[in-house]
């Protein structure tokens, strides 16, 4: 699928990942991909895969590029889950204030790294 559209760095993407501080541990073509990412994620007929992304996102390359990306890339996902975790966090604590009450929330784990065997 082709798209005429660019993301700038003015886009709210990326203004969310400077905000974030991404580009203070992540290289231009590290943020690049992620805006990929995301882009392609919020794409009707997004499925998790990385033909998804490619097709589904403004990327002009072949899959085997996040392929590679991901397999090989070096780039400090740690980081991207701790300000995420940190930026999630902020918002509930938010929200709490803002409606004065209790929030009650669910953390969904069934795609996150299992540590043991399940029994």
């Amino acid at each position: 699928m082709s798209h005429d559209n660019r993301i700038t760095e003015n886009s709210a993407i990326y203004q969310y990942l400077f905000k974030l501080n991404f580009m203070l541990y992540f290289t231009k073509p590290v943020i690049r991909h992620i805006v990929e990412f995301i882009i392609a994620a919020v794409q009707k007929g997004y499925s998790g895969t990385v033909t998804d992304i490619v097709n589904l996102s403004f990327a002009h390359c072949h899959r085997t590029t996040f392929g590679k990306f991901l397999s090989q890339g070096v780039w400090n996902i740690e980081y991207a889950w701790r300000a995420i975790r940190r930026e999630v966090i902020r918002i509930i604590y938010q929200l709490s204030q803002t409606h004065k009450s209790p929030l009650f929330v669910i953390f969904d784990d069934t795609i996150a790294e299992k540590t043991k065997l399940s029994l």
